[in-house]
């Protein structure tokens, strides 16, 4: 909470995203910055920016940008962008005003998600937003840019706070709303790839329980990026396995109750989230089918007895 995010810039930076592993590197005269770039302990010599070389990529812009890339994933994951990426505009929003940068760099602008919430920062439609997953190696005049801790292990409440009230307030002022005001919800995932996403392999079973119980099941695919701000906003119970769309608690109401399905071999990251957002936190560890599979089953019982 008492975090004090450091700013840095440089010159001639260049950074390259390596879109098969998700991971970016900040690069000055062809030497990886560690301290900035993500993952760089992993680096092998069958990594893409080693074993292939990346300088046939590059593509030289003769301008100052502003860079939010942040968080491992970011550039195709819900969670990452919510919670490690778009803060850094509220760490940069000085700098902006400061300098009048008219460039933003971002992990990606294609989702439908990713152009709705910059909508709450940047209405006047006067900022040139770079892709950096199109375009993969570019290098500007100067790439400013905040420090990264990492989502795992640190939550700034106040900033996370004010990402939320920021949202919130965007909201009320383009009067968008949703007819169903749901208290009590469960995240179903019947739009997962079973073959390839998280799934409960019980889910049927145990929406139709939990439904007897005053809870409504939502896919939250079928809403955009402000009706699940509302809906996670006026929730007082939400119940959902592991997964990006579980995120949205960060528009929850402080002592909302959570309950996470989910297992052992799954990073604790909600919970840590809960705990910096001070909602009321429950978890429950649900088996694998298998060890290579993403497929789990929790018991209904538990579930119930939890709530």
């Amino acid at each position: 909470e008492r975090k004090k995010y450091k700013i840095f810039k440089i010159d001639n930076g260049r950074i390259y995203l390596d879109t098969s592993e998700g991971r970016y590197f900040y690069i000055k005269e062809n030497l990886i910055l560690k301290n900035f770039s993500k993952d760089t302990k992993k680096l092998k010599k069958n990594t893409n920016i080693i074993k292939s070389g990346i300088t046939k990529f590059l593509k030289k812009k003769n301008f100052n940008v502003i860079s939010i890339v942040s968080g491992r994933d970011s550039s195709n994951n819900y969670y990452h962008w919510l919670i490690d990426v778009l803060p850094r505009l509220l760490i940069l929003e000085d700098f902006f005003k400061k300098y009048k940068f008219k460039h933003l760099l971002v992990p990606n602008y294609e989702k439908k998600y990713q152009i709705e919430s910059l909508n709450c920062f940047f209405e006047k439609k006067d900022i040139n937003f770079i892709n950096l997953y199109n375009n993969k190696y570019l290098q500007f005049k100067s790439i400013t840019f905040s420090s990264d801790e990492s989502s795992f292990e640190f939550y700034n409440f106040k900033l996370l706070k004010k990402l939320k009230e920021k949202i919130l307030i965007h909201i009320r002022k383009k009067k968008i709303f949703i007819r169903n005001n749901f208290k009590k919800i469960y995240i179903n995932r019947t739009d997962a790839n079973i073959k390839k996403d998280r799934y409960l392999s019980n889910e049927n079973e145990l929406i139709l329980k939990l439904k007897k119980k005053g809870f409504k099941s939502i896919r939250l695919s079928d809403y955009s990026f402000f009706q699940q701000a509302l809906i996670f906003n006026n929730a007082k119970y939400i119940i959902g396995l592991h997964g990006a769309g579980l995120a949205n608690i960060l528009f929850a109401k402080k002592n909302t109750k959570i309950v996470e399905l989910t297992n052992y071999q799954w990073p604790n990251l909600y919970q840590k989230l809960s705990k910096s957002l001070k909602l009321n936190y429950k978890k429950i560890l649900c088996d694998k089918i298998d060890k290579k599979s993403n497929i789990v089953v929790c018991s209904t019982k538990t579930v119930l007895n939890k709530i």
